[in-house]
C-alpha cells in the first residue's frame, strides 16, 4: 500500500521538496507515513493537501535536476490553479481559506 507521501508525490513528476510536502501535510493534519487508503484519499484533509500541492506546482520554478528538465507551460500552470480551486470549492474551503492557501503556497517554496 502506498503512503500519503507517495500518493502526493504521484500527483506530478516534478521533484517537490520533502519540506514542502511535510509543510502541506502538517497544515492539513496528515501524516506522510499513513497508508493512502481509499478512505484517506477521499478525505477533506487529503484533497485539500492535493489542492495545496497543485497551487504550489502552479508557481514552481522551471528546473533541471540530474539531467532531467522540469518545466510547465502557462496553460499547465492555469490547469494546476484551476484544479486547486476546484478542490477548495468541493471540500468547503472559503474565500478566506483560499487567501491562506495562496500564502501557504508561497511559504512552501
Amino acid at each position: 500500500m502506498e503512503t500519503v507521501l507517495e500518493a502526493l508525490k504521484g500527483v506530478n513528476a516534478y521533484p517537490v521538496p520533502l519540506r514542502t510536502l511535510t509543510t502541506i501535510a502538517d497544515k492539513r493534519g496528515l501524516s506522510l507515513t499513513t497508508d493512502a487508503t481509499q478512505e484517506v484519499q477521499k478525505s477533506k484533509e487529503y484533497n485539500l493537501a492535493v489542492a495545496d500541492l497543485l497551487l504550489w506546482l502552479s508557481t514552481a520554478p522551471d528546473i533541471s535536476q540530474g539531467g532531467q528538465s522540469y518545466s510547465f507551460t502557462d496553460e499547465q500552470r492555469r490547469e494546476f490553479r484551476n484544479g486547486a480551486y476546484s478542490l477548495y470549492d468541493d471540500f468547503g474551503a472559503s474565500d478566506k481559506a483560499r487567501s491562506e492557501e495562496r500564502r501557504v503556497g508561497k511559504e512552501c517554496r
